[in-house]
């Protein structure tokens, strides 16, 4: 059961919107002024998604926040806009990380704000796309210190690499020796080129994080980001092509399957029009003959018998040749 918090004086006096809500993202409690302002006398604005407030556009970015704040245990400010009586309504939380008796609890203060500038807005919907089409598209972005190799990762690239992503990535090195030893120089000497000519690259590589495992196949594009004339990063993509690979090696094998079975049917072609139809109209041959001269009978069975031989062994090598493997 949770701890009682009815005496929460914050609660009380508050003139800013403050909630409280437990590590399911449910609302405990709401300040007094916070009940007036957002919600009819009637309701009880205790017990249910905190997102039920937040605008349509903001749930996803707000929800992600929000469980980020409570696994990375921290504490962060984020713009949504608010349902209240009267519509929508700016408002910036600051969001803080309590646990307490073993229960935990965000706590959010806020203020309301004007409007935010288009491009601040664009940029809310553009970040929370990019993370979509990181966890979609299987792909995750860095950026490295040409000069110190101070490595920096996006969301996605915590995921690919298995990383904690409430604790700071991994040293380029590590990085390097989870790759595939025939790659693992290509990587550091792809970032090393970029900081020396500040052009664009691109590589393949194949890492693993546990030796048990297959290699994974990625594609990563590298590029310089310079600052008056100078590259001050070198950022990555890197996208997993396993999928597509595996796709690439299976048709492969079903493009050599395919090329032997027409190898064989070409060969049965050949042989049906040669090596059957030859020893066949010999034998259609000497029957036909039989018919108007007659000839010494062992003679003919003789020519006959050799005819059927070529043909029966024709039919055992075109049995063979039609053993058709996968």
């Amino acid at each position: 059961m949770l701890p009682r918090i009815s005496n929460f004086f914050i609660f009380e006096v508050s003139e800013l919107p403050t909630i409280l809500l437990c590590d399911s993202i449910k609302i405990l409690k709401v300040s007094d002024k916070t009940k007036e302002q957002l919600f009819n006398e009637d309701e009880n604005p205790t017990d249910f998604p905190f997102d039920s407030l937040v605008a349509d556009e903001d749930k996803k970015r707000v929800n992600r926040a929000l469980i980020d704040i409570k696994n990375k245990k921290q504490s962060e400010k984020i713009q949504l806009r608010l349902k209240n009586k009267a519509g929508l309504r700016w408002v910036e939380f600051d969001w803080q990380y309590i646990k307490k008796n073993g229960f935990i609890y965000l706590l959010g203060v806020g203020s309301f704000i004007n409007t935010p500038e288009e491009d601040k807005i664009i940029a809310f919907q553009t970040a929370e796309a990019l993370k979509d089409a990181e966890q979609i598209g299987k792909m995750g972005s860095w950026w490295v210190n040409p000069k110190t190799l101070e490595n920096h990762w996006s969301e996605g690239n915590y995921r690919i690499w298995g990383a904690d992503s409430t604790k700071p990535p991994p040293s380029v090195s590590w990085v390097l020796k989870q790759i595939h030893p025939e790659d693992s120089s290509k990587v550091l000497n792809a970032i090393k080129a970029v900081g020396l000519n500040g052009q664009n690259t691109e590589i393949n590589f194949r890492m693993r994080l546990d030796k048990n495992l297959p290699y994974r196949y990625f594609f990563t594009r590298v590029r310089p980001w310079i600052v008056n004339g100078e590259v001050v990063e070198i950022k990555g993509v890197n996208f997993e092509v396993t999928d597509l690979v595996q796709y690439q090696i299976e048709l492969e094998k079903q493009n050599e399957s395919l090329n032997r079975k027409n190898g064989k049917l070409s060969e049965y072609v050949r042989m049906n029009s040669h090596d059957v139809r030859g020893p066949l109209s010999n034998i259609l041959s000497l029957i036909e003959l039989e018919k108007h001269e007659t000839m010494n009978h062992s003679e003919f069975v003789n020519h006959v018998k050799e005819s059927a031989d070529k043909l029966d062994s024709t039919l055992r090598r075109i049995n063979e040749v039609l053993l058709i493997e996968d």
